[in-house]
């Protein structure tokens, strides 16, 4: 989306959307689980941004085709610095996230610098024959 504002057609279009948890005519916030699979399918080097988006049902012609790739950029940084993709508050509560909740996230951060280190292991073992 380029500056522009979405039609009420495409807004239907994008709440129809399993990953969309609200739409309005200038912004779409994606949910949760979306934003962790995206993060951690792109940092796994198996599909492109485009591509992830392209697979969950969006048009780029919608959206803009520059879009994804910039919301797995945000994406990517906030899960590095917050151990999560997904705001310190539970959706529409506005609660702090408890304490048990704060150890998953940290066990999902693990996971993946784990998944990463792999992947970073591989393509130094590819470069060096």
């Amino acid at each position: 989306m380029n500056g522009e504002k979405f039609t009420r057609e495409q807004i239907e279009e994008l709440r129809k959307n399993k990953n969309v948890l609200r739409c309005s005519s200038d912004r779409v916030r994606y949910g949760r689980d979306f934003k962790e699979a995206a993060v951690k399918r792109h940092g796994e080097g198996r599909l492109t941004a485009v591509e992830i988006f392209e697979s969950a049902g969006f048009d780029l012609g919608v959206i803009g085709k520059r879009r994804p790739n910039k919301l797995m950029y945000q994406w990517r940084k906030a899960f590095e610095k917050k151990g999560s993709v997904f705001p310190s508050r539970i959706a529409g509560v506005g609660k702090k996230i408890r304490s048990g909740n704060k150890i998953g996230m940290l066990k999902a951060k693990i996971a993946y610098l784990e998944a990463e280190n792999d992947f970073l292991a591989k393509l130094r073992a590819g470069k060096r024959q």
